[in-house]
C-alpha cells in the first residue's frame, strides 16, 4: 500500500542570476542557466503531479526558479499548507550534551536564570553526568546563567561543571525593618550542594522509544497492570537497520502481553509525527482483537492520482514477532506539538462506545494530511509535499484533538499556580501527566475538592525553551508516506 520511493536527481541551485540574462543579442543562453534552475523546476514538476492542492500552484511563468529550495517552496505552496517541507537527508547528528532545557528567572538575581532540564537523551553526556528531567542548573562552571551567555554556557561543546539546585518550599525572609509575624513560605530554586561533571559534547542517537514501564495500579480496589510507553517519533529504524525501532515496539508488545497489561498509557506529548507504517504497526498492537484486519484509515489523493487511494487496515501480518494487546481503551498524553501521525493513531483507534481513547494534556495541532518524500540519494536532498488527506475508519478527517475540560493539564501548573514539584522524569508515577493518567484509572482524578496552593507567592514562568542540536534528530513533520 505504501507508495514506491521516487529517485529523482536534485541539482542544488548555485547562484542567483537575473532572468533577463537568459537571452543576449538574440542568442538563446538558456543552456548556461539550466543547471541553476533544475532543483526548483524539479520541485514544481513533482508538485504539479502529486501535490494535494496542485490547483493552487502558480504557472512556470509566474515563479522565480533561482530561489533556494525552502524559499521556493514557501512561494509556490498553497496558503493553507503548513506541512510540506524540503530537507537535507544527511543523518549526521551535531555534537551535543544531549539535554533540552527551559529558562526560568532567578528571583534573587535580576539578570540570572535557572535552567530546568526538560529532556535527556539516553546514553548522552548529560545522562552520564547524572542529569534527569526535572533537575535544575543554577550555575555553569562558576557563572550564573544569563540570556547573553546562555548559548556559550549550555549549548557549547567542552566539558562543564554544573552547579545544581532543587525546587522546594522555603521560608520567606522578612524585609529589613519588617516586624516578624506568622511565618510565610514560598517555592523557589535553591542550591543543593551538588555539582555534576558534564562531559564534552558528542554525537548521540536518540531513540523514539524513550521510556517504557509496567505499573501496578488500583482499579475497583483490585491491582491491575498498566503499560507506560513514551514514544517520541513514528520512526521505523535507521539507515543501517530500517526496522530497528519497529522491532523494539514488537518486543515491548510481547513484554506488555506477558505482564498481563490491561491498559496502556501512551505518552505522545513530544511526538510531532512520522511514518504511516509505524502508525499502522502501533495501532495494530494497541487495538482490540475484533478490529484486526479491518479498516483503520483511508488515504485520498488528488484527482490525478485516484489510483493511489487506499484503505489502511489494522493488519495482523505486520505484527511479525509482536502481538496484539486486545485493549479495551487507551490513555494518551498529548500537547500542542502532537501532530500528524499521533493524531492519526488516536483518531483511528477511537471508537466512542467500544474503544474510548482518553486524552490528557494539551490540544493537538490538528493535521489530517500526509506528506510523501521524494528523494535524491546522490545529493541527499528531499522534497516532501502534502499528497493526500487522511480519514479515520468512519471516513472523518477530524481536526485538533482536545482533552476533556478537566483533563486539559499543564505540566507546571497545579491548583492554578506555577509549581514544578511534579515536573519529574518520564515514567515516574508522581510525574504530573502520568499521575493524572493513573488517577483516571484508579478513580482519584479529578479530585472531588481541588486544593489550591496557598504557599506559592511568586509565579516562576518558563521564559524560553531550548532544544539541544541533536535532541530532536527525528524530523517528524506530521505524517509521512514512504
Amino acid at each position: 500500500m505504501m507508495t514506491k520511493l521516487r529517485k529523482i536527481i536534485l541539482i542544488p541551485a548555485l547562484i542567483l542570476v537575473s532572468i533577463s540574462g537568459f537571452f543576449s543579442c538574440g542568442v538563446d543562453r538558456w543552456p548556461e542557466y539550466a543547471h541553476q534552475t533544475a532543483l526548483d523546476t524539479w520541485m514544481l514538476d513533482i508538485m504539479q503531479q502529486n501535490y494535494l492542492w496542485y490547483q493552487d500552484l502558480p504557472s512556470y511563468d509566474d515563479v522565480n526558479l533561482f530561489l533556494d529550495p525552502a524559499s521556493f517552496l514557501s512561494k509556490v505552496k498553497s496558503k493553507s499548507d503548513s506541512y510540506s517541507f524540503v530537507d537535507s537527508v544527511i543523518e549526521t547528528p551535531l555534537p551535543t550534551y544531549g539535554f533540552d532545557y527551559s529558562l526560568v528567572r532567578n528571583p534573587d538575581i535580576d539578570t540570572a536564570y535557572n535552567a530546568l532540564i526538560t529532556y535527556v537523551i539516553p546514553g548522552s553526556p548529560a545522562e552520564v553526568a547524572g542529569l534527569e528531567r526535572g533537575a535544575w542548573i543554577m550555575k555553569v562552571d562558576t557563572s550564573y546563567i544569563s540570556k547573553k551567555y546562555e548559548t556559550q554556557l549550555l549549548q557549547g561543546t567542552k566539558a562543564r561543571d554544573l552547579v545544581m539546585g532543587v525546587w522546594k518550599e522555603v521560608p520567606v525572609e522578612p524585609e529589613e525593618g519588617e516586624e516578624e509575624g506568622e511565618e510565610e513560605f514560598v517555592y523557589k530554586v535553591v542550591p543543593n550542594d551538588i555539582t555534576l561533571k558534564l562531559p564534552a559534547a558528542q554525537s548521540v542517537e536518540d531513540n523514539p522509544i524513550h521510556k517504557t514501564k509496567i505499573l501496578t495500579v488500583k482499579e475497583n480496589n483490585r491491582d491491575i497492570k498498566v503499560g507506560y510507553l513514551m514514544y517520541n517519533s513514528f520512526t521505523a529504524g535507521t539507515n543501517s537497520d530500517p526496522d530497528k525501532y519497529n522491532n523494539e515496539l514488537r518486543q515491548i508488545s510481547q513484554e506488555f502481553k506477558t505482564a498481563g497489561v490491561k491498559y496502556v498509557i501512551l505518552d505522545l506529548r513530544y511526538n510531532s509525527g512520522g511514518s504511516l507504517d509505524c502508525v499502522q504497526l502501533l495501532g495494530t498492537i494497541l487495538t482490540s482483537e475484533v478490529r484486526l484486519n479491518k479498516p483503520m484509515a483511508y488515504l485520498e489523493y488528488n484527482d490525478k492520482n485516484r489510483d493511489k487511494d487506499a484503505a489502511i487496515n489494522f493488519d495482523s501480518e505486520i505484527l511479525k514477532s509482536g502481538v496484539n494487546l486486545d485493549l479495551p481503551a487507551l490513555l494518551a498524553i498529548t500537547s500542542n506539538t502532537t501532530a500528524g501521525a499521533p493524531e492519526m493513531l488516536i483518531r483511528s483507534l477511537s471508537l466512542k462506545d467500544s474503544y474510548p481513547v482518553v486524552t490528557i494534556g494539551g490540544v493537538t495541532k490538528g493535521q489530517n494530511v500526509a506528506t510523501e518524500q521524494f528523494i535524491n540519494e546522490e545529493f541527499l536532498w528531499s522534497i516532501n509535499p502534502v499528497v493526500c488527506t487522511v480519514y479515520d475508519s468512519n471516513y472523518d478527517a477530524g481536526g485538533a484533538i482536545s482533552p476533556a475540560t478537566d483533563l486539559k493539564i499543564s505540566e507546571t501548573t497545579i491548583g492554578g499556580v506555577t509549581n514544578y514539584s511534579e515536573f519529574l522524569p518520564f515514567g515516574d508515577p508522581n510525574e504530573r501527566m502520568l499521575k493524572v493518567a493513573i488517577g483516571v484509572i484508579d478513580g482519584t482524578y479529578p479530585p472531588k475538592d481541588e486544593e489550591t496552593e496557598e504557599t506559592t507567592k511568586t509565579q516562576f514562568k518558563i521564559e524560553k525553551s531550548v532544544i539541544s542540536p541533536a535532541s530532536r534528530r527525528f524530523n517528524s513533520n506530521g505524517l509521512r508516506l514512504k
